[in-house]
């Protein structure tokens, strides 16, 4: 079975490991050639069977996966259709997208959302929309320019979004 280079490496390795038994035990070992030859097998078996088993033990030299990936990114598509469930059904945004707008707009700003400095910074209508429970979700164009304007860093002051008591 050869699987890489590690069947060479095996072989290399266990010929190099009898050869060095048969020198080491005729030359100053005064063993007769034939059972220096006969103890150099098993040590080239043994040798053989840890190198195969070693292979798990070595090190992988590959750089580290980015954090950020379309595995851990929701796509566009998948995001715009989210969205759209999430404005039709207020406990589907209360429970999956503020909680996670609240953390990217916590993260973005540097701060949590409760401070009055972050407050200045997302405007009343972002503040609301990302804390207030009974918040709705804004239409697409006008989360969208609320959002453009965070990370701009001025806040845009519009007609607020509406408010279910």
């Amino acid at each position: 079975m050869f699987v890489g280079g590690l069947v060479i490496k095996e072989l290399a390795l266990g010929l190099l490991a009898g050869a060095l038994v048969v020198v080491v035990g005729t030359w100053p070992g005064g063993i007769p050639l034939f059972w220096a030859i006969a103890i150099a097998i098993p040590a080239m078996a043994v040798t053989a069977v840890v190198v195969r088993l070693s292979g798990p033990l070595e090190p992988i030299w590959t750089a580290l996966p980015d954090e950020t990936g379309s595995a851990t990114h929701p796509q566009p598509a998948t995001l715009a259709a989210r969205l759209t469930e999430a404005a039709e059904d207020q406990h589907r945004f209360r429970t999956r997208i503020q909680p996670r707008l609240a953390a990217a707009l916590t993260h973005t700003l540097g701060e949590p959302l409760n401070t009055p400095t972050a407050c200045a910074r997302l405007g009343p209508e972002l503040h609301n929309v990302a804390t207030n429970p009974n918040a709705t979700l804004p239409d697409p164009e006008r989360l969208a320019a609320l959002l453009k304007s965070v990370v701009e860093g001025s806040p845009q002051v519009g007609p607020p979004s509406r408010v279910v008591e």
